[in-house]
């Protein structure tokens, strides 16, 4: 098992942004159940939880139900969590794993007649810089979509979710190292496709 690194390490190799918002008081209010502490938490990482469950189940509404069901057992099983606030957010998303997982399980066993896409009747912007934003948005997500799926769990992990290459190990089961350069494939393999 790899060695956790130090704080110190954590707070200089990370990105400013990887730095979690909940620190250890509030990390230990949760695992003693405290309702506000929890409300925090939902508040810090819900929206990222969400996008990585979306990224997994690829489905608004199954992201939502195992947003809540991550919650859910993560207030069961607070008061065995040992960590810091660091541990605390790679356990978060390690959970969220183990639900979309689940859920995919579940969905293999339902025979699921797909919907039609819902039509938007909002008005949508005008412009050449709008145009040419959604034209390269539309084009990072067809080559996101073409990756590996273990790539895009690293990549949103890692760039979306702020999430450190050891933390990524962590929910992953891999090396920080393995992480990094999975991460460094699927960016070149994401870049190749792209045309210019």
């Amino acid at each position: 098992q790899e060695a956790q690194p130090s704080r110190h390490e954590r707070q200089t190799t990370a990105p400013a942004s990887a730095a979690p918002p909940l620190d250890d008081a509030r990390v230990g209010a949760a695992k003693r159940g405290d309702p506000s502490a929890w409300e925090s938490a939902y508040l810090v990482y819900g929206r990222a939880l969400m996008g990585y469950l979306m990224m997994r189940l690829e489905n608004r509404d199954d992201a939502a139900e195992a947003l809540s069901e991550t919650f859910a057992r993560a207030i069961d099983k607070a008061s065995a969590f040992r960590g810091d606030a660091y541990a605390f957010r790679a356990w978060l998303f390690s959970i969220a794993r183990n639900v979309s997982t689940d859920q995919h399980r579940f969905r293999a066993r339902l025979v699921v007649i797909p919907e039609l896409p819902e039509t938007d009747d909002r008005p949508q912007p005008s412009g050449d810089d709008l145009a040419i934003l959604a034209e390269d948005v539309a084009e990072i997500r067809r080559g996101f979509a073409r990756l590996p799926e273990a790539d895009q769990e690293v990549l949103w992990l890692r760039v979306c979710s702020g999430l450190s290459a050891a933390d990524v190990g962590k929910v992953l089961g891999k090396k920080a190292g393995a992480v990094r350069m999975q991460q460094l494939r699927a960016l070149d393999s994401l870049r190749g496709q792209m045309t210019l």
